[in-house]
């Protein structure tokens, strides 16, 4: 399982996050965990879920509902309606196969998007939507211990 944070390609500088329970997309800030999540694999052909980072909501996912993202976890061990609405097939990005987009499984033609700053899972076409669902998969850095100060003696 890898933990990533996910820029939009339009507007660059603006990352997937959870904020209020919602996915959203802005600028980074802090908490810093709350733009990191972890691809937890689920079955093959590139399958996954985007579970929150942060250590106080670890058992949450982003998943749709309605066509919006919402940082939820699931109603029992059974939910298989929350499985299905959290899982994501990653497939070249839609306006750049250099990135990646999320292909929801159970919408047909949907993809994880953005639109005003609010994350959705839509289906579309068109420059404008292939580029409102592309992302830049980033891996986030990790505080370096600098070690012991060694002093002249």
């Amino acid at each position: 399982m890898e933990v990533v944070e996910l820029e939009s390609i339009d507007p660059p500088g603006y990352f997937i996050r959870h904020r209020d329970q919602l996915g959203e997309l802005t600028r980074k800030g802090r908490p810093a965990d709350d733009f990191r999540f972890t691809l937890v694999r689920r079955g093959k052909q590139n399958r996954v879920a985007l579970r929150a980072k942060n250590a106080n909501v670890n058992t949450l996912f982003l998943r749709h509902r309605d066509s919006r993202v919402h940082l939820e976890g699931p109603n029992g061990p059974d939910d298989e309606q929350f499985t299905q609405d959290s899982t994501f097939r990653i497939v070249p990005g839609l306006a750049d196969a250099e990135h990646i987009s999320f292909e929801a499984v159970n919408v047909k033609g949907g993809y994880l998007r953005h639109r005003d700053f609010h994350l959705y899972v839509e289906a579309g076409d068109g420059p404008g939507f292939e580029r409102d669902a592309t992302f830049v998969k980033q891996f986030p850095s990790a505080p370096i211990d600098p070690g012991t100060a060694l002093e002249a003696g």
